[in-house]
């Protein structure tokens, strides 16, 4: 059984700051990350000088789905969508259809599982999607811009504390320092502020699906949030983050591969030897929003 994923079908997520309410269209549902200017952990990482909202979740297949129906019916291969999402275990959306009039549609029982298989620009396309209020233009302008000249493909990367301080509301992939951040600060941590080695209210590893072979809904287990409120920061997939470092992207966090251990999840762990066009079936992702018109913790 499959299920087709249009803009109604997307039930997992909240009405955001600028959305107006009771607009039919949901978003991924955030967490609040506040306590600006907190200082790094020892690692050199978490820094972030402005308020923000976090993805509580990894973005799923149902909302990945309906991104595609929405922007991508000319379906180019390996574009966006790809012949894996479909046929492999762990991948959540088939296609159908023809050039110009392309479907994309759920598998059975993945609808909430982590979208997967899509490389580092997607997840930035994703992005600009979200940004650009879930319309069917293009995606190659928001809150990046993609240009190609020459055959050459150069992005102009946003100032998050620029768009944080923004009265619009915009859409990015999370920053490192976003994600570490949500993962192992904890503003109340006995004794004062302070970091984490696990996404989890201890220095025990939370409950997770590492090396278990296949994903799980997002936010399965419900006894592991991070401090702020995040749910899969340690395991089911690793997570693209925005940090680039000699053309290659990074990763953080860990997955249900076979030989992923708990020492993934660490906040010492950090990976930045991804090229941008690499695709797997346990890289996934998780989006933060900027400014709107709730800036400031409560």
């Amino acid at each position: 059984m499959i299920t087709l994923c249009v803009s109604a079908c997307l039930t997992v997520g909240a009405l955001f700051p600028g959305q107006a309410p009771g607009a039919p269209e949901s978003y991924p549902e955030t967490v609040l990350v506040g306590d600006p200017g907190n200082r790094a952990d020892s690692t050199g990482f978490g820094a972030v000088s402005y308020t923000y909202r976090i993805g509580k979740y990894e973005v799923t297949n149902e909302q990945y789905c309906e991104f595609l129906n929405a922007v991508n019916t000319e379906g180019k291969d390996n574009v966006l969508w790809r012949w894996q999402m479909g046929k492999k275990e762990n991948g959540g959306i088939t296609r159908s259809g023809e050039p110009g009039s392309y479907s994309y549609s759920l598998k059975e029982g993945m609808a909430q599982k982590p979208a997967v298989l899509m490389n580092w620009y997607e997840t930035l396309h994703f992005c600009n999607w979200l940004s650009n209020g879930k319309g069917k233009g293009s995606i190659e302008n928001g809150s990046y811009t993609f240009t190609s000249e020459w055959g050459i493909m150069t992005i102009k990367m946003p100032n998050h504390a620029a768009l944080a301080a923004g009265k619009k509301l915009q859409w990015v992939l999370a920053s490192e320092d976003e994600w570490y951040k949500a993962a192992y600060y904890d503003p109340g941590k006995k004794g004062g502020a302070g970091y984490w080695m696990y996404p989890a209210k201890g220095e025990k590893a939370p409950e997770a699906n590492l090396g278990s072979e296949k994903a799980k809904d997002v936010g399965s287990y419900k006894g592991s949030p991070s401090p702020h409120g995040t749910f899969d920061q340690g395991g089911n997939v690793w997570e693209w983050n925005e940090t680039r470092q000699s053309g290659n992207c990074g990763i953080r966090g860990g997955s249900y591969w076979f030989n992923d251990s708990e020492r993934y999840m660490r906040s010492g762990t950090r990976y930045v030897s991804n090229p941008p066009e690499f695709v797997y079936d346990n890289y996934g992702f998780r989006v933060v929003a900027l400014g709107g018109e709730e800036r400031e913790a409560k």
